[in-house]
């Protein structure tokens, strides 16, 4: 399973960047099938307010308004909605007609829903949401990813920081979590009873002290990806939020 996935997954995560040659117009990836509130998407140094039937491109980056949600249609008819002030990046997004070759999109913060269609069998298509922490990948299902400070889940807020939840289908995901510090032995703890001991304060993680954990969702499955990587059963009091409302309106 991990062979769909990403390879490695970066602590901090880079948004991927192309060079585009000024006026030249890029192959439409789909198109906002349908727009509530204002959202807008930037290329290059060009920007433009989003629209009902506006068409989607490599590269983009769509920026959903406060109160606003959008759904977008990609060419292979995957179905991808998002939530008030979410922002997504369009990193690669590869289609044959129809056929979905390769989709990878950066979630750098808010509320993703995604219907994704099954791949052709036999296909090694991939459709990835990533961010600075994990990333899922899967071939055909439904789910959502809330990310940054809107993410709530079980876990205390100060360490929530991304949260999966997998409706139908299966979803692979592929975390940077902190490496659980090693308790000091007897020997190095050292001293009498009662004397004091100096505690190191907070110190920044370093590249080392990060590990990759995989878990594999089934349906109705959620994981939480914080300070640890927790999976548990999917919490659907949490979807049914004013996006979840949006998505279930909209289907």
């Amino acid at each position: 399973m991990k062979g769909w996935l990403s390879s490695t997954v970066g602590a901090r995560g880079l948004l991927v960047a192309a060079l585009v040659l000024p006026g030249l117009a890029l192959a439409s990836i789909g198109k906002v099938s349908l727009l509530e509130g204002t959202a807008k998407r930037t290329n290059g140094e060009q920007s433009q307010a989003l629209h009902a039937d506006s068409e989607l491109e490599l590269n983009d980056t769509i920026e959903v308004g406060a109160a606003s949600n959008v759904k977008i249609t990609l060419n292979d008819e995957s179905v991808l909605m998002l939530g008030e002030r979410s922002r997504l990046v369009i990193d690669e997004a590869t289609f044959e007609g129809q056929e979905r070759k390769g989709f990878i999109a950066t979630l750098g913060f808010g509320k993703v829903w995604a219907h994704v269609k099954k791949a052709l069998a036999g296909s090694d298509s991939k459709f990835e949401v990533k961010t600075e922490r994990a990333v899922a990948g899967v071939r055909g299902t439904i789910f959502r990813v809330d990310y940054g400070e809107t993410a709530k889940a079980t876990l205390p807020a100060q360490k929530l920081r991304m949260v999966v939840r997998v409706v139908e289908g299966r979803v692979m995901v592929a975390a940077q979590v902190p490496k659980k510090a090693e308790a000091p032995s007897s020997s190095s703890q050292g001293g009498k009873k009662g004397d004091r001991k100096l505690v190191a304060g907070p110190q920044q993680i370093t590249q080392q002290q990060w590990e990759q954990k995989f878990v594999e969702l089934q349906a109705r499955q959620q994981v939480e990806v914080g300070e640890e990587m927790t999976a548990r059963p999917l919490d659907t009091n949490a979807m049914k939020d004013a996006f979840g409302r949006f998505v279930d309106r909209n289907q």
